[in-house]
């Protein structure tokens, strides 16, 4: 059994968290970028929920910091090769998955390859080039389901549902609205939030395991049932006094 995930953010916090990260960044010369990205991950995970209740994401920005050094190290040592061949990808997906926390406490997991990540990205792009952008409406899909497919929980991966039709459908109406309103639907968070709507909302998660064992079943005592009343049988004398079982009779 799998259920949707559903993103609940409003446009307003999509719009000030965006703006407060671009400010520290552009003042800090990029020093705060991981510390903003580890900020956005942490507010989207806030605002998806699972059966109903919130996810948690519990990276920080100065481990972000610390993934975000090595691959800039290793990108530079290969001459760019880590980056370009979905090694640096996969790592951050990886992060990301490992600190993203499901309500029950249970944490996913991220397990493709760089290869195949890097030919999904092939793909997208060389396809998207060749068709004048049109195969991007239905290679993006593509490239989130593998996304998706390779993350799992509790061994078992989640799913995607959303199409290249749908997709185009999202991207049509984002292009429309941000044109009518002169730019402000997309600056103000408007178009993200029908973005991450779209993503969220095709992505489902299996019940986690310790969800589906059956709780076990405990019989209450007797007295319980009955209100705490003694479940001995009281008899009645002739004369109208009671006894309990526990005392000799004279019948």
């Amino acid at each position: 059994m799998h259920i949707n995930l559903e993103f609940r953010g409003r446009w307003v916090d999509i719009f000030l968290n965006l703006l407060l990260i671009g400010i520290l960044s552009t003042i800090t010369l990029g020093l705060y970028a991981p510390w903003g990205y580890a900020r956005w991950k942490r507010l989207i995970a806030a605002n998806t929920f699972f059966d109903d209740r919130p996810l948690q994401f519990d990276g920080s920005g100065g481990q972000a910091f610390v993934e975000f050094l090595i691959i800039g190290a290793l990108s530079l040592i290969t001459l760019g090769l880590y980056w370009i061949l979905g090694f640096a990808g996969v790592r951050l997906l990886r992060w990301e998955t490992a600190h993203t926390i499901l309500p029950t406490g249970q944490r996913l997991e991220y397990r493709g390859g760089a290869i195949d990540l890097f030919f999904e990205n092939f793909m997208l792009v060389l396809l998207s080039s060749l068709t004048l952008g049109i195969y991007f409406f239905w290679g993006y899909p593509r490239l989130r389901r593998h996304i998706i497919t390779n993350t799992a929980l509790d061994g078992e991966p989640l799913q995607f549902t959303g199409t290249g039709v749908q997709y185009l459908v999202v991207a049509l109406l984002n292009a429309v609205l941000t044109a009518i309103t002169l730019g402000f639907y997309a600056i103000l968070g408007f178009a993200a939030v029908r973005q991450l709507r779209w993503d969220i909302g095709s992505t489902l998660v299996p019940m986690p395991m310790r969800s589906r064992a059956p709780m076990p079943v405990i019989s209450p005592p007797l007295s319980a049932l009955s209100g705490g009343i003694p479940d001995m049988e009281q008899r009645v004398r002739p004369a109208g006094q009671t006894y309990s079982a526990a005392e000799p009779s004279n019948d």
